[in-house]
């Protein structure tokens, strides 16, 4: 009697497309010689090695079988995995076992890989959000907006119309007492007080006119009126700057003994010494020291 050479001899082999074993042909080792082989898969094999029962690989010869190479298993994050060498890889193998006729005979839902599910990219998101996709809610109709009322001007009152002419008289009147006035840089006249008020008076009536809804000639009258009453102030406001460009003096300076530096002097004053030389006095303009210089007033 021949020794036995295992309890479980695998001789066709079929893989996935992750190189794991699909299916297996299974034979059985007895007295009265190998069984006809059966399929198996690959946990079942992985459990019963670990439960103690022993597997080899054989292979068919012309009218005997011969021994392979024994199958051991070991586990990788918890998957079992089944080779014949010692390399521990997240692949099965068992040689160069033909493949397995019963791949055949499987339904083909076994044989095919499980398609990955696809997912659907979510739409981008909204900075206004987004509509839940079902509601029960009705969304209500766009209102009808009724147009907003065009408020047409009111005609002007002859009261308004006789105020109108009057701020024309007005500024009439004070272009002529300017235009007798002479405005050059060589000799500026100086604008007075009551011009000015005269001509801030003549604006704000103007401003209260145009704030009454009236009719657009009297506005278009308005406005070219206010813009005669700039013209006006613009030229009394240069009068005023050229007299006081004329009349500036010369900042004058002097070394402050102080700071160390030449200042400008504050509230400078001429005066003569015993000698007869001039000179200059005053107050340094940083830290208020007296300082002293000879010479006279720059202008």
């Amino acid at each position: 009697m021949m020794k036995k050479w295992a309890d479980y001899l695998i001789s066709e082999v079929s893989y996935d497309s992750e190189n794991l074993i699909l299916v297996a042909t299974r034979h059985q080792d007895t007295a009265k010689g190998i069984t006809k082989g059966q399929p198996i898969d690959r946990l079942t094999i992985a459990s019963d090695i670990k439960n103690g029962l022993f597997y080899i690989t054989i292979y068919s010869g012309k009218d005997s079988w011969k021994k392979g190479h024994e199958i051991h298993t070991f586990s990788i994050d918890g998957s079992p995995y089944l080779r014949i060498d010692k390399n521990k890889a997240t692949l099965d193998f068992l040689g160069d076992l033909p493949s397995s006729s019963f791949v055949k005979s499987l339904p083909l839902q076994e044989l095919e890989s499980k398609p990955e599910p696809v997912i659907e990219p979510e739409p981008p998101s909204s900075p206004r959000g987004s509509l839940p996709k079902e509601s029960a809610e009705e969304l209500p109709q766009e209102l009808d907006l009724a147009p907003e009322p065009v408020i047409e001007p009111e005609e002007a009152t002859p009261e308004q119309l006789a105020q109108v002419n009057d701020l024309q008289q007005q500024i009439d009147d004070l272009e002529n007492v300017l235009s007798h006035q002479s405005f050059s840089d060589s000799q500026p006249e100086e604008a007075t007080p009551e011009q000015f008020s005269k001509v801030k008076e003549l604006e704000k009536e103007i401003e209260k006119l145009e704030a009454v809804d009236i009719e657009h000639e009297i506005i278009q009258t308005l406005r070219k009126q206010n813009k005669k009453l700039d013209d006006i102030e613009n030229k009394l406001n240069h009068s005023d700057t050229s007299k006081i460009k004329t009349s500036e003096i010369i900042p004058q300076e002097a070394y402050c003994v102080r700071c160390k530096t030449k200042r400008i002097i504050k509230n400078p004053k001429e005066t003569t010494m015993k000698n007869g030389r001039s000179a200059i006095k005053g107050f340094c303009s940083v830290c208020e020291c007296k300082v002293f210089r000879i010479g006279k007033m720059k202008k």
